[in-house]
């Protein structure tokens, strides 16, 4: 009873001010006669309320709770010590969130296990990591004074800066969006990262943003590589993949986020929206020398928006690749252009600087069918833009007969050709 009371009035102290607690993991293992454990250092806990019951500390009110290069800020925490006094788990609830370098990630609870590093987000968790590259040794460091190669003009970055003042977006963008820092944000229903064996698991309702490349999936696996940077994304289920208004549905994607490469398998279907120039805007005819006739008969018809095309391509296993510029598709490979049907077991599809489909190219013995033609080939090649067909390789056109339309009835009320009055 009576230690009851001194509790209380412990934490009756604690709600006056934060307090800072630090346990150090390799002064307890030496009070275990253990071995060191990995992680070494201070774990700081800030909070308005701490209560110290058993191998916890529970934590309440605006909880900083700070380890190496990782803070996690919550209005809850129990941290958990093992028999040896040593920290081994942090609960955090009440939808904390936790900064680790330039990297951050949020959730309903997060629980952190010291000793591994492991992280684990649930609820609503959401992940923004900064995919920044090695600094390169051979530049200069500005913040050491390294040697610094200069235009004459105060270098890229002096001139960024005169541009920002002057007023010139266009090099004050270029200054503020730098191309190392290439961010992946992540939605889903829970996360896991362990920093330890280098693994991001994102599982529920993955949403991922990165770049240009917006990916929705069942579940995101990302592979770490030797310098501690997320090199590969792997989704599975349900996978669509966009791209400005470009979509690829897949059971299967992998994506590389240093090239850009994404390969599709398992019922693959890409939409490509090719768009075509509209038509020029056509000038009205003056008539007399009416000024305000003549201002309104110069003006200009409005001009046509632009109109799209779909080109939809499915296949086994499909791989966009933007150096080069090219999908390649492999088995029961189907392209539906306009009135175009093409079909067979590989084809190329080559884009444009300008990221536009240019030629579609089939390997293998393929088909191209039209409402009225037929083309079969070893080898065919068709141009986007006019719809040209190349086929080579021992090749067969079939000429079909158009369709007969229904004939159009006579002014006498009667069917051409048939002769009979209708009602």
């Amino acid at each position: 009873m009576g230690m009851s009371i001194i509790a209380k009035r412990i934490i009756a102290a604690m709600t006056a001010a934060p307090l800072v607690v630090a346990l150090s993991l390799s002064a307890r293992a030496q009070q275990s006669n253990a071995a060191p454990l990995t992680p070494q250092g201070p774990i700081d806990i800030q909070a308005q309320e701490q209560e110290f019951a058993g191998p916890e500390v529970i934590a309440k009110g605006d909880v900083h709770v700070k380890y190496k290069d990782s803070l996690v800020i919550a209005p809850q925490a129990r941290l958990i010590r093992d028999a040896g006094g040593n920290p081994q788990k942090a609960i955090f609830t009440g939808h904390p969130r936790l900064i680790q370098g330039n990297n951050k990630i949020d959730a309903e609870t997060l629980i952190f296990e010291v000793q591994s590093s492991h992280v684990i987000a649930d609820g609503h968790a959401h992940s923004e990591v900064i995919n920044s590259p090695p600094p390169d040794k051979n530049k200069g460091d500005s913040a050491g004074g390294g040697n610094k190669k200069s235009d004459g003009n105060g270098g890229a970055a002096a001139k960024a800066d005169n541009a920002s003042a002057s007023g010139d977006s266009t090099a004050a963008t270029a200054k503020t969006s730098s191309p190392a820092e290439d961010k992946i944000v992540t939605d889903s229903d829970h996360q896991e990262y362990d920093r330890t064996t280098g693994k991001f698991l994102a599982q529920g309702h993955v949403h991922v943003i990165h770049g240009d490349m917006m990916v929705k999936a069942d579940k995101l696996q990302l592979i770490y590589g030797v310098d501690n940077r997320p090199e590969t994304a792997l989704f599975s289920g349900n996978v669509a993949a966009t791209q400005f208004k470009n979509t690829t549905l897949a059971d299967n994607i992998v994506y590389s986020l240093s090239s850009h490469r994404l390969q599709a398998t398992g019922h693959v279907k890409s939409t490509v929206i090719q768009e075509t120039k509209p038509t020029p805007a056509k000038k009205k005819n003056t008539v007399g020398f009416d000024g305000d006739l003549m201002q309104s008969a110069n003006a200009s018809e409005p001009e046509e928006a632009p109109k799209e095309d779909k080109i939809i391509v499915t296949s086994e296993t499909q791989d966009w690749s933007r150096d080069p510029n090219r999908m390649t598709a492999n088995g029961a490979v189907r392209v539906y252009y306009q009135d175009m049907i093409c079909a067979g077991p590989a084809c190329v599809m080559i884009r444009n600087s300008m990221n536009k489909p240019e030629r579609i190219v089939f390997s293998g013995r393929s088909q191209v069918s039209q409402p009225t033609k037929r083309w079969i080939a070893d080898h065919i090649e068709m141009t986007v833009a006019d719809k040209k067909i190349i086929a080579t390789g021992n090749t067969k056109a079939v000429i079909l007969q158009a369709p007969k339309s229904a004939p159009a009835p006579t002014s006498g009320g009667q069917l051409a050709g048939k002769g009979e009055t209708t009602k």
